[in-house]
């Protein structure tokens, strides 16, 4: 971990993620986006994205509650 902030170089000796001195963040992530995509977690195509009200929200939970 780097002892300094990567924008201010203020001293960052407890190793926060956020800089104490400028707020902002103290160093780079040691995960990417490209990571996270490669990873099985990222491949998931399984999951379905829809609109729906709310009555018909509560009408669909209660009907798997109940059923």
């Amino acid at each position: 971990m780097k002892k300094k902030c990567i924008h201010c170089e203020h001293p960052n000796k407890e190793g926060w993620f956020y800089c104490r001195e400028c707020g902002k963040q103290a160093s780079q992530s040691p995960f990417t986006t490209n990571l996270y995509m490669i990873s099985d977690m990222g491949k998931r195509t399984d999951v379905e994205l829809s609109e729906q009200s709310m009555d018909q929200n509560i009408k669909e939970m209660n009907e798997r509650t109940y059923a």
